[in-house]
């Protein structure tokens, strides 16, 4: 199993037609996906060489040459269950309602320097990763912001994208596909200059995207600098957010440090310090990046 485009990794054949079957029972069904996910953890791990190897691969940097290859392989099937849960848990969003949502927020973390770097009213540029529970992490982000915009890219598997719809639809956020081109930059400064926010990933350089290569774990991964030149051209303040899953289910919002971009010298540091902090989140939580791909050299 790979994830879908959106998730921004290559899908073999096999893989693919795995997903497509996943989605779909998920969407369909998604009690039955609840229950045969040890069996489906298990098989995808046991069976699909090319999910394991790249996701050991990343896990090597990620943990350290102290990690053994037991514990890499624990965490390296933790990581493949939180995707499960993730693809879970955006299709029954769909279905839930943001009062619902809300009730699985343990904590935000944070607010007082996101709201004093709210006060310029030029919106904020929320930079997230593929991580932890993103469909909670907006509806913390929507129960601050009433104008939520978030960057994606349109998958080529109809039955993520028709979750996925369904999401924002019942959260109340304004979609922006990327792969529009110029004219989704210009809607998203329009956006930031009336104030509203947007929400984009920033763990993978999509395909026309700039990168820069940010050390991390002991190597370097290329981070978008997309996010910095949008808080550039607007004034809004770069902020890195992530919504962590405990073990009770629940999910912590962190939001990171404002990241001032004042001028376009500092666009470089600005994306080091989204590294950073993409790097602090992953540490903390490594079996939550869904990243089943290999993403270090």
């Amino acid at each position: 199993m790979k994830p879908p485009a959106a998730h921004g990794a290559e899908t073999t054949a096999s893989g693919e037609r795995w997903l497509r079957l996943f989605f779909g029972l998920s969407r369909r069904a998604g009690w039955l996906a609840k229950g045969l996910r040890p069996a489906a953890v298990w098989g995808v791990w046991s069976f699909h060489r090319p999910t394991r190897e790249a996701v050991r691969s990343n896990l090597r940097q990620v943990l350290g040459p102290d990690a053994d290859a037991r514990t890499t392989d624990r965490v390296g099937r933790a990581v493949v269950g939180d995707f499960y849960d993730f693809v879970v848990d955006i299709a029954a969003a769909g279905d839930s309602s943001a009062e619902e949502l809300d009730k699985r927020i343990a904590a935000i973390h944070g607010t007082e320097a996101y709201e004093s770097a709210r006060a310029n009213f030029r919106g904020a540029v929320l930079v997230t990763a593929h991580f932890g529970s993103f469909e909670v992490g907006l509806a913390a982000v929507r129960r601050i912001e009433p104008w939520v915009h978030v960057v994606f890219r349109r998958d080529a598997m109809g039955g993520f994208e028709r979750m996925r719809r369904s999401l924002h639809e019942a959260l109340g956020v304004i979609e922006t596909p990327i792969d529009d081109g110029p004219a989704s930059w210009l809607a998203l400064r329009d956006a930031l200059r009336d104030n509203a926010v947007v929400v984009l990933q920033g763990d993978r350089v999509m395909p026309g995207q700039r990168g820069l290569a940010v050390g991390m774990f002991g190597t370097t991964l290329d981070v978008p600098v997309g996010p910095a030149k949008l808080a550039l051209m607007t004034g809004a303040p770069l902020v890195p957010v992530f919504a962590a899953r405990e073990n009770d289910g629940r999910v912590t919002i962190e939001l990171g440090v404002p990241i001032a971009v004042p001028d376009a010298a500092a666009v470089e540091s600005a994306t080091r310090a989204v590294g950073v902090a993409i790097e602090s989140a992953v540490r903390r939580h490594p079996a939550q990046w869904h990243v089943l791909h290999r993403v270090f050299d």
